[in-house]
């Protein structure tokens, strides 16, 4: 999902409107995503290994017997050697399959717990704020609107001095507006929206003061 250069121009144009009423600086990046995930297929496969080939042996999938006398049973019982070979190969054949399986894309997407996307997410949004300067502004009243596209996830990550007069928790609605527009597939609506949201907020605590000078660039960036 690309941005053209007139939902750039939309945003640019939404953000130097929302800088006109207030001292804060507002910034956005889209990433497409923010990590590889490389550990989850591994731990997945690892744990289709462990649970999943104790579980078929036991329900006799596959029957060790076929393995030693075609299926055919004399009423004793496999030798522990036959079935510990058995339990190595099924284990090894499960963790390959699995991981190819998760490594996939879409299942990878899907298979990632939430909690790990929002992790990656949020230490990407920080690494922007840091690497584009956003927190050596005068007041220290920038604000960064951080979303990732294959995460699902965005993040609102703002500076010391927003956080001396407001709550960590006042963006809600607009990475709500964002996501919302986000999911019908109107990337620059959502930015647009968000973005005047976050513009009223710090207009009602940090209005501009005699000299309001423009800190950071009036753009989003796209990684």
């Amino acid at each position: 999902m690309r941005l053209t250069d007139e939902e750039h121009a939309r945003i640019s144009d939404a953000i130097t409107s929302a800088e006109q009423t207030t001292s804060g600086e507002i910034f956005c990046v889209v990433a497409r995503r923010t990590d590889d995930y490389r550990a989850v297929p591994f731990a997945w496969a690892a744990l289709a290994a462990i649970v999943l080939a104790p579980l078929l042996l036991w329900l006799g999938i596959p029957d060790p017997r076929w393995f030693t006398s075609g299926g055919w049973s004399d009423g004793g019982h496999p030798e522990p050697q036959r079935i510990i070979a058995l339990y190595a190969a099924l284990s090894a054949l499960l963790f390959i399959l699995t991981f190819l399986v998760v490594r996939t894309p879409p299942v990878l997407r899907f298979l990632t717990p939430r909690s790990l996307k929002r992790s990656a997410v949020h230490r990407a949004a920080v690494e922007s704020f840091l690497s584009h300067g956003i927190h050596v502004t005068a007041e220290r009243t920038g604000v960064l609107i951080f979303l990732s596209l294959e995460d699902h996830v965005a993040e609102i990550v703002a500076d010391g001095g927003i956080y001396a007069k407001v709550a960590h928790d006042v963006w809600g609605d607009a990475l709500d507006a964002l996501l919302t527009e986000v999911k019908d597939g109107k990337l620059a609506d959502g930015f647009v929206s968000a973005i005047g949201m976050c513009g009223a907020l710090l207009s009602a605590h940090f209005p501009p003061g005699d000299r309001n000078p423009n800190e950071l660039p009036d753009k989003l960036i796209e990684i």
